[in-house]
């Protein structure tokens, strides 16, 4: 499913360490390489992106000490960008292989919407 033959050999390294990485996935410890192959074999892959609202404290804005500041945290919340492969957030290294692999293998039955979602 990763093609890795344009990459250079640190980027395929870091590519397969965050594909190799294991998290719990609906309580099953799954690598990250799993988790994407069983989710393409369940159906197509759907890619987003979203800025970082998402990880938005009400809590943290109101204790900041100026508007100033809270002007700077709202600025870096949206600066920041998380991806997303069927609701599940990925690292961006996977995020870009995967739209790549997609994008160049259109026999797959699995298609890219690239959209910009609001999570």
């Amino acid at each position: 499913m990763f093609k890795t033959d344009h990459l250079a050999p640190i980027q395929r390294g870091r590519l397969n360490a965050a594909l190799d990485k294991q998290y719990s996935y609906n309580g099953a410890i799954k690598t990250l390489r799993q988790h994407i192959e069983s989710l393409a074999a369940a159906g197509p892959l759907e890619l987003s992106d979203a800025d970082g609202m998402i990880d938005y404290s009400r809590r943290h804005f109101n204790r900041l000490g100026s508007v100033k500041e809270q002007d700077a945290y709202i600025a870096g919340l949206k600066a920041r960008r998380n991806y997303w492969v069927n609701d599940w957030k990925i690292p961006k290294l996977v995020h870009d292989a995967l739209a790549r692999n997609l994008a160049e293998s259109p026999e797959r039955e699995q298609t890219l919407f690239a959209r910009e979602s609001s999570r």
